[in-house]
């Protein structure tokens, strides 16, 4: 009986721990299931939005890949194809995909040089130049990389750095043809003769590539109207450029634009026809448009947008170039009724610029104003639209609003050198002294080492009296570091007249060349000084030439004062 009763039990464990064990087999057969149909899942995605995406459906292929990640956050593939589909719908947010492809895979080259390349496309160059530099050194042979910092180079205005980056390109990769060619472009822009030579004969050679050829002729194009080139040869390569299967819209427009500034009879017959075709995509119309505006046709664009159907003036970005032409043709209640509702597809910001343009040509001030101010708070977010808010209203003439903008803009790391730049340009050309110490004091603080920078610091401080012994300190540090300058020279010796040392400053002046005291600004400094040691005759000499020098208001009163010191 006890046999029995332990047989028995024993076969109840047995099923017991066979059902658990049955039961533990099917759960972990259900979550490999799980598992693998999840990651077939995930990849099913990924491959088709790369499929989608290489067929010219972004929306679906957007779709397809941000689903992906939400299935798998941590999927690179899946974040690098968003970033793609990003950079092609020409959407900002390409940068901050580009720096998550690389935060999940942050050992490829290929994934920095990327995120590089879209920094560089939103002008974002801090962030491109830091993830140049943590390039590891074994990568920097990469011809991608030298093309990458080529392109840099470039945007930061380093003709000669361009240069070497790309004739490195070159080298290391002969067979691409897109290193010589942007190597040419680069040695067109040298001052040495020999090498826009050399870039010319590169290019002619390029034109027998197909992969190429497009790019060669335009570029030798717009290099020969900038040198003034053969008018015949210039008309045939354009013409030879818009036949092109490849040829851009943009092509066209610049064959239509040498036709009329040689006034070819061929011109009116070919903007007929430009007029025919640009309606079909809405980017070629609004090219055309803006085409028009330019060479004050606003008119003519105004009528001719008035033949075409609402859908298609409707589309982004032809109200932009609807808005440019009501503007200059000054059809204010006409500009106001296109800006006052609708959206402008994320430029917003130059929509309600727009319209306070329009309510100030109807003499609404106040309105304009919060127009303008609401065009202001929607650009504030990103650094290029507020920069391109910026350009807009200047050029319209609105210097006082422009200005504002600027400094908004020298705040910010990523334009503050070019804000900088130009509220320099702007102080200099109206010749406001207090404005140019003011953009010169914050400019010094970003480029330390510059020394004509913190020369003409020195010189503008010294001239309307402010912290002095800064400016004196600077003037001795900046002549210090190149004791052959004459512009250092004369701010140096100025400082030392400032502060009543006319001995010093004279001993200073003495040793400037014939060749330095041709420059009039310096002359008309020696000239000062040579009037308060008392040497009239000579003073007389070269304070004359200040008429040829261009001086500010605070230099003129002190010229006005030697010669008073004359009489």
């Amino acid at each position: 009986m006890q046999t029995s009763t332990e047989r028995t039990e024993r076969t109840y464990i047995k099923l017991i721990l066979g059902s658990f064990g049955g039961f533990l087999v099917f759960v972990l057969l259900c979550w490999a299931g799980f598992r693998f149909y999840r990651n077939w899942q995930e990849g099913h995605l990924v491959r088709r939005a790369a499929a989608v995406m290489s067929g010219g459906d972004l929306k679906t292929a957007s779709l397809d890949a941000r689903r992906a990640l939400q299935l798998n956050p941590e999927n690179v593939v899946a974040a690098r194809l968003v970033a793609q589909i990003a950079e092609k719908s020409g959407d900002r947010s390409s940068l901050d995909w580009r720096r998550k492809v690389l935060e999940l895979n942050p050992t490829s080259v290929d994934d920095a040089l990327a995120l590089v390349r879209s920094a560089m496309w939103i002008g974002d160059l801090s962030t491109a130049e830091r993830t140049l530099k943590t390039v590891e050194q074994t990568a920097r042979e990469k011809p991608e990389f030298h093309a990458a910092s080529g392109r840099l180079a470039e945007m930061k205005k380093d003709v000669g750095a361009a240069e070497n980056h790309w004739a490195r390109a070159a080298e290391l990769a002969p067979d691409d043809l897109s290193y010589r060619f942007q190597l040419a472009l680069t040695r067109l822009n040298l001052p040495a003769a020999a090498k826009r030579e050399e870039a010319l004969t590169v290019l002619e050679q390029l034109r027998g590539e197909s992969t190429q050829r497009t790019s060669a002729t335009r570029s030798l194009i717009i290099d020969s109207v900038a040198h003034r080139g053969d008018p015949q040869r210039v008309r045939l390569l354009a013409n030879e450029l818009q036949a092109f299967p490849d040829a851009l819209f943009s092509d066209r427009v610049l064959y239509l634009e040498i036709l009329r500034q040689m006034r070819d009879p061929a011109y009116e017959e070919y903007l007929v026809r430009m007029k025919t075709d640009a309606p079909a995509r809405p980017s070629d119309l609004a090219a055309l448009l803006s085409w028009m505006v330019r060479n004050r046709m606003g008119a003519d664009a105004v009528e001719f947008a008035n033949t075409l159907p609402a859908e298609q003036t409707a589309s982004w970005p032809v109200p932009l170039a609807n808005a440019e032409a009501f503007a200059q043709t000054e059809a204010w209640i006409r500009l106001e009724r296109l800006t006052r509702e609708g959206s402008w597809s994320g430029y917003d910001f130059l929509r309600r610029a727009y319209l306070a343009r329009a309510l100030r040509g109807q003499g609404k001030q106040l309105a304009a104003d919060q127009e303008l101010g609401a065009a202001q708070k929607e650009a504030a977010s990103s650094p290029q639209m507020l920069s391109m808010l910026t350009q807009t209203i200047a050029d319209w003439g609105w210097q006082n609003e422009a200005v504002e903008l600027l400094w908004v803009l020298s705040k910010n790391p990523e334009t503050r050198s070019q804000a900088l730049q130009t509220l320099y340009q702007h102080y200099s050309k109206i010749s406001d002294t207090p404005g140019l110490y003011r953009t010169l004091s914050k400019f010094a603080e970003t480029k330390p080492d510059d020394a004509a920078l913190q020369n003409n610091l020195a010189q503008v401080s010294l001239l309307l009296g402010a912290d002095m012994e800064h400016a004196r300190k600077l003037a001795a540090e900046v002549v210090a570091k190149d004791p052959s300058n004459a512009a250092f020279l004369s701010t140096n010796a100025f400082a030392l007249y400032s502060k009543g040392d006319i001995k010093g400053a004279l001993q200073i002046m003495d040793q400037l060349t014939a060749e330095q005291l041709s420059d009039a600004s310096v002359a008309t400094y020696y000239g000062v000084i040579l009037a308060a040691s008392g040497q009239k005759d000579k003073a007389r000499e070269f304070l004359r030439r200040s008429s040829e020098a261009t001086l500010l208001p605070e230099e003129k009163a002190l010229v006005a004062r030697a010669e008073n010191s004359l009489d």
